[in-house]
């Protein structure tokens, strides 16, 4: 799952969430869109930041058909599973 569906999965969920919310009389319809809209922005954010890691985009490079080898520091070579990924000899 790529992180755009990832992120409408979510935004579908709490919604429903928040039409449920606002169907038992717990918050208002304008509570509800404020909070669907202010979690997504939050969940986004850590997402970006945790994809974003050095670990994480070695690995995505690693992934890149195209890409033959990676030399990287000797822990992030050990933390990605990829052949291509090495320490320095």
């Amino acid at each position: 799952m790529n992180p755009e569906q990832l992120t409408a999965l979510l935004r579908t969920l709490l919604q429903f969430g928040g039409g449920v919310a606002v169907g038992r009389g717990w918050i208002d319809a304008d509570t509800a869109a404020t909070l669907t809209g202010a979690l997504i922005t939050l969940i986004v954010t850590a997402w970006g930041l945790y994809a974003r890691r050095n670990t994480g985009l070695v690995a995505a490079a690693a992934a890149v058909p195209a890409v033959k080898a990676i030399l990287a520091d000797p822990a992030t070579a050990h933390a990605v599973p990829s052949p291509k990924v090495r320490p320095p000899a």
